[in-house]
């Protein structure tokens, strides 16, 4: 068994999100695995480009994160908040 590395331990959720980064791609869904308030594992379905900045927001729109992307493994990203 792998032994964890994460500095901060993180919360269990699945929770559906959004995704965005051109306006010309348009809004592109996700779902978060888990997340602290440094970043936060998604699933992304579709999205074969993704580039290393974007935008995502978990209340449509009310709040946004920016977001770098850290580690990407098929469908699965991790990503680190901005700022």
């Amino acid at each position: 068994m792998q032994a964890e590395r994460r500095a901060l331990v993180r919360t269990t959720i699945s929770k559906g999100a959004l995704l965005f980064y051109d306006a010309q791609r348009g809004v592109l869904t996700c779902r978060v695995h888990d997340i602290t308030n440094r970043g936060a594992a998604i699933e992304l379905r579709d999205v074969n480009l993704l580039p290393p900045d974007f935008e995502l927001t978990f209340d449509n729109f009310h709040t946004v994160r920016e977001c770098r992307v850290i580690w990407r493994q098929g469908d699965f990203a991790g990503v680190a908040f901005q700022g």
